[in-house]
């Protein structure tokens, strides 16, 4: 069984996390994609955080139709920081028998050797990310090979939507129109419940 690991902050979930759930789901043939809202990232400040539930329900929304996605609150109900070793381990004993694909961005895929007990994660995961541009690529090819050496990773190269969940919770607080780049179902949402200022 093939689990792909999509973790994020998703806040809020946008286009471009979409399309890169889709093309992963079917250049590694997926059986599942796990989307793993991270409660108290290890790197940010979730000063400008949506609240957990609200994440969760925006990515529940985003994702409904997909068949292989399901949304799950493991980093929630765990205390402390979210390290991604631990969800690993975690996922390990309710998919004993997986294979499990990290799905990370560009910028997380190029310190990955600064992550928690990254080498131990190296050995129980594919690392997958995706280049934002053609000289990207390049730059994670390089870092993949002197730095990941003995691991197994994915470097895809799908075409890229050039959208962020800081750009849009920035929009949001100015009123500006942001329905053409998330999902029409979240963008009601955060109309209904006022999130980001809007």
């Amino acid at each position: 069984m093939k689990v792909g690991i999509f973790g994020g902050a998703f806040n809020p979930v946008h286009n471009g996390h979409m399309n890169l759930a889709k093309s992963y789901i079917k250049s590694l043939s997926l059986d599942k994609l796990l989307v793993i809202p991270t409660a108290n990232p290890p790197h940010r400040s979730g000063v400008d955080f949506a609240p957990a539930q609200n994440r969760f329900e925006m990515l529940s929304l985003a994702f409904e139709e997909i068949d292989e996605a399901e949304i799950s609150d493991i980093e929630f109900r765990r205390a402390g920081k979210s390290y991604t070793r631990d969800t690993v381990d975690e996922l390990e004993k309710i998919y004993k028998d997986a294979e499990f694909y990290l799905i990370i961005g560009s910028d997380q895929f190029l310190c990955f050797d600064k992550w928690y007990r990254y080498d131990e994660l190296l050995r129980k995961v594919t690392l997958c990310t995706a280049p934002r541009d053609e000289r990207t690529g390049d730059i994670l090819k390089k870092y993949a090979a002197e730095k990941l050496s003995g691991g197994k990773y994915f470097i895809a190269d799908f075409e890229p939507v050039e959208v962020s969940s800081s750009d849009i919770r920035k929009k949001l607080k100015n009123g500006e129109d942001v329905s053409l780049i998330m999902p029409e179902n979240v963008y009601n949402y955060i109309r209904k419940k006022g999130l980001y200022g809007f």
